[in-house]
């Protein structure tokens, strides 16, 4: 790497030079303005992606369009020239639908102030005529809506199911709302949020729709981005021939981007919800955002290395702080980037999470450690470990360079087109990043500090529980707090750092007494001396990465009743105390530059370690396993920090209907089981940290009961020095552990429960569990994914089309193994309380239908083309493999055997069979929650 390096300094720009874009990526303009992108990448052969992004939001509304940007890209999906989606043709969704592309997860769109971007991912264009509708689907997107009076009508209910939905579900979307008009005053962004106003989504002209979208749906403010296992000269010429045929605009309206108003004093707004469990607060530092211009020289590339390491190690040190004892806040945080919705107005933010018993504490601690580092910088230390971590993400980055997912390259060029960012190699990223860093000396980063971290143009919100017990402090209040803390002078940083290992002395190695092929997986099986099984499939669909699955069964199963609360606390207790002879934070110090993250767990039915790491640091992520399996470290410090924490977190649980509703969820389907208690603060008190300690010793006590999976780039022969040193000397004593049934199964009953909550935004939130008694293998696996997606596919068309009852039903199954086989499948949805009546019959006669004659051939067949699609692209995958052999060892099911047969196999009959054995057993339960008396 030497000499590219010193090639690439040779020719590295200078400052007013632009940077040197990615050839690989086609980009091109045609003459109606419209911009294309076109990337070749067989990463999974014969899948593109097709993206059409526009340079249009919801600012540009007028007061009677508010919410139809967001309105016309539901549109987008209801009729379109060449896909009318009535007898005249397939719509968009079913024809995707019939070669695999699947509407939520591979075909959607999303808008936002500043853009729209519409997508269909992971296309399988082995047909060239594929490649061609989606093409045309894009095309249409750009210029060829239909906007039928009939659709636009039936889509008014399913936005403002969409409304209800975030704003029952999130107190801080209507905080938000609320805040917005504060700190946007006197500017366009005052409102403009894409969700809009539901009076005029309900019933806005149809003109005003159409004038929207034939003022700023056009080809000067769209890009077409194609990438994946295509030919790019030939997509090229297509989009030529397909796009250049709509017309440029006549005197087109200027597409403005909107100021952000400057301000001398604070603007300060304070929002309470009854809904808000907890205070947070974020306070804003405005300034400039780089212009389109700047974004392509070298200065724009230094900005953005500095602002970075400022970020990570400010970030480090509010860590510091929150490990406290009695910690001044619950969790805290600093980023910088676009101020809040707007991207004309960059924003130094440092957000926390207040305990609400001291707001001021806890405010005071977070501009207290900004102010310190605008005061004294950073030190040569922590540079230097932040310079060292940004490198290896970039050198990562490097090495997967030729394994990328499409997704990569259409952020890319996403970004290149909606915010004018490079679209650099990774090459030379690497090259000029190195350089940079370099380059940069502390000085540089000192000064960098006191350009993000200012005591002018300052902004803050701040969102809170509204409650009578919790005493908020006025604006006025608000703004002095920050304006002291920001006036005080601090002592400089004192960074402690430590300089011994992670393993201060290994113990004898152990020894590998067998090593064989394993399955049909290429799979290799090492038996190691103290009984630990390893199972390495390399791999090499990721170039710099390996993962490790480390298990055994018990877990807290074998835990008594009494001990659950303390069982809850396991994992954080161990990670938040570090591991040897090192707390959390010198841990993370002595881990800098390692691209390495491990953590133990015990759960249900299993404990172990999982992980991941380059392949450099795989030796560390070996030490980490070995440190974490016989060194857990006690601190109490750290222990009291995260129960105080905790109990600031959970003192207004309650306060979101949501929970309340979980509660009363795991209640009636487990009959208040006393092991599966939700944790509230009163539970706090039992903890004994003691007893937590030695049940993580008692599950990690025994290396011969664990089996480990490494699945990545993985070197056979240089992984067998580090499987004796590090895994064969974990202490074992050949015990074999199974799982205890606890009888936690999920009541055998057939019920309804129906209750009201008052809500701040009324709703009717439902939940129907179907459970039964099943033989578990990869076919019943499969028929329950199947009867799931049916089911999905049913109520979007009967219950959010037809109906516009709800913005999506939810419909997921899943098959347990462990204590005892069963199947569950649940079914859940929000809708305004009225509405309950009225659709509730419909989502159970639909499932009766599906028992009594099962889907249609047609549907069918599109959830069969998906998965078998879904399935090509998954076997190149590290965490498929994973799934797989976990499975294996788990619970004894090939879930990769024979499965594409198996789907090409079911057939109507056996989904009817399942759902009809299913309801059979007569094993449901629905729980239903309103905001009122309707239900």
């Amino acid at each position: 790497m030497i000499w590219v390096s010193l090639l690439m300094s040779a020719i590295m720009p200078t400052l007013a030079q632009s940077l040197p874009q990615d050839t690989e990526i086609r980009k091109g303009k045609l003459a109606n303005g419209l911009t294309y992108y076109i990337r070749y990448n067989n990463k999974t052969p014969k899948i593109a992606d097709f993206y059409i992004a526009q340079q249009v939001g919801s600012i540009l509304e007028e007061p009677r369009q508010r919410g139809l940007a967001h309105f016309l890209e539901h549109m987008a999906f209801n009729g379109t020239v060449h896909f009318p989606g009535d007898s005249n043709g397939l719509g968009i969704v079913p024809w995707c639908e019939t070669v695999g592309i699947k509407f939520g997860a591979n075909l959607n769109a999303y808008t936002s102030v500043d853009q729209t971007v519409y997508n269909i991912s992971s296309a399988p264009i082995s047909r060239t005529g594929v490649l061609d509708s989606c093409l045309l689907i894009l095309h249409d997107w750009s210029h060829s809506l239909l906007l039928s009076d009939k659709e636009i009508d039936k889509e008014r209910g399913v936005i403002h199911e969409e409304w209800r939905t975030r704003r029952a579900g999130m107190a801080i979307q209507r905080m938000m709302e609320q805040a917005i008009p504060i700190i946007y005053k006197g500017t366009k962004y005052e409102d403009c949020l894409p969700i809009g106003s539901m009076d005029i989504v309900d019933h806005f002209p149809y003109k005003d729709l159409k004038d929207y979208y034939h003022k700023w749906y056009r080809p000067d403010l769209q890009a077409i981005i194609v990438v994946g296992d295509v030919d790019v000269n030939a997509v090229e010429k297509k989009i030529k021939e397909l796009f250049n045929n709509i017309p440029a605009p006549v005197n087109p309206a200027p597409r403005v981007y909107y100021p952000v108003n400057n301000n001398d004093s604070m603007i300060v707004a304070i929002v309470k919800d009854k809904e808000q469990p907890t205070v947070n607060i974020s306070l804003y530092m405005k300034h400039e955002s780089a212009t389109d211009s700047e974004k392509s020289s070298i200065k724009y590339l230094e900005d953005g290395f500095k602002e970075t390491l400022v970020l990570s190690m400010l970030n480090t040190r509010l860590q510091e702080l929150k490990q406290q004892p009695n910690p001044p806040f619950i969790s805290a945080s600093v980023r910088n980037g676009s101020f809040f919705i707007a991207k004309t107005k960059d924003a130094m933010a440092g957000n926390i999470t207040c305990n609400q018993s001291n707001i001021a504490e806890g405010l005071t601690a977070l501009v207290g450690e900004m102010e310190r580092a605008r005061q004294f910088g950073f030190t040569e230390t922590e540079l230097k470990r932040a310079k060292a971590n940004f490198l290896s993400r970039i050198e990562s980055q490097y090495k997967e360079r030729n394994k990328r997912e499409n997704s990569s390259f259409v952020n890319l060029c996403l970004n290149n087109f909606l915010d004018a960012e490079p679209m650099l190699t990774p090459e030379f990223k690497l090259n000029a990043y190195q350089d940079i860093a370099t380059k940069t000396s502390l000085e540089d980063i000192n000064k960098k500090v006191r350009e993000l971290i200012d005591n002018k143009n300052q902004a803050m919100t701040v969102y809170g529980p509204d409650k009578a017990d919790i005493k908020y402090p006025s604006e006025e209040q608000f703004a002095s707090y920050v304006k002291e803390a920001q006036s005080k002078t601090y002592t400089p940083y004192e960074d402690k750092v430590g300089n011994q290992p992670l393993i201060e002395k290994l113990p004898k190695s152990g020894k590998i007494i067998s090593e064989k092929s394993y399955g049909k997986h290429g799979v290799t099986l090492f038996t190691l001396s103290n009984g630990l099984k390893v199972y390495i499939k390399p791999t090499d669909f990721a170039a710099d990465r390996i993962s490790m699955n480390m298990f055994s069964k018990g877990g807290s199963s074998l835990f008594e009743t009494k001990d659950m609360p303390n069982a809850s606390f396991i994992t954080s207790a161990i990670t938040e105390a570090g591991i040897g002879q090192l707390d959390a934070i010198s841990l993370k110090k002595t881990l800098s530059g390692k691209n390495v993250r491990i953590s133990p767990f015990v759960d249900d039915n299993t404990e172990g370690i999982k992980g991941a790491c380059a392949t450099k640091d795989l030796k560390t992520m070996f030490e980490l396993t070995y440190l974490y399996f016989t060194s857990p470290r006690r601190d109490d410090r750290a222990f009291e920090s995260l129960v105080n924490r905790m109990r600031s977190f959970l003192t207004n649980r309650e306060a979101n209907p949501k929970v309340a509703y979980g509660d009363s969820i795991t209640s009636i389907l487990y009959g208040d089981n006393p092991r599966l208690k939700p944790l509230k603060k009163e539970a706090l008190s039992q903890l004994n940290y003691d007893r937590i300690l030695s049940m993580y010793k008692e599950r990690f006590s025994n290396a011969s009961d664990f089996s480990v999976i490494l699945i990545g780039n993985v070197n056979i022969d240089s992984i067998r020095p580090l499987l004796c040193n590090y895994l064969a000397t974990l202490p074992s004593n050949g015990k074999k552990e199974n799982i205890r049934d606890n009888h936690t199964d999920i009541r055998p009953v057939d019920e309804t429960h129906l209750f009201v909550r008052k809500q701040e935004t009324s709703s009717t939130l439902v939940s129907i569990y179907y459970t039964g008694k099943t033989t578990y293998n990869a076919l019943n696996d499969l028929k329950l994914d199947i009867l799931s997606q049916v089911l999905r596919n049913v109520y979007t068309e009967k219950v959010r089309e037809e109906q516009g009852g709800t913005y999506g039903v939810s419909v997921a199954g899943q098959l347990d193994c462990y204590p005892q086989p069963e199947m569950a499948l649940k079914i859940s949805f929000r809708t305004a309380p009225d509405k309950y009546k009225q659709l509730i019959p419909i989502v159970y006669s639909e499932m009766e239908k599906i028992s009594e004659s099962g889907p249609s051939a047609e549907s069918l067949n599109k959830i069969k083309n998906y998965l078998l699609k879904q399935y090509e692209e998954n076997i190149r995958s590290n965490e498929y493999w994973d799934y797989v052999l976990y499975n294996e060892l788990y619970t004894k099911t090939d879930f990769d055997y024979n499965y594409k047969q198996m789907v090409n196999k079911i057939s109507v009959q056996d989904i009817r069979d399942f759902a009809k054995e299913l309801l059979k057993q007569k094993r449901r339960i629905e729980i239903t929650m309103a905001s009122e008396e309707t239900i």
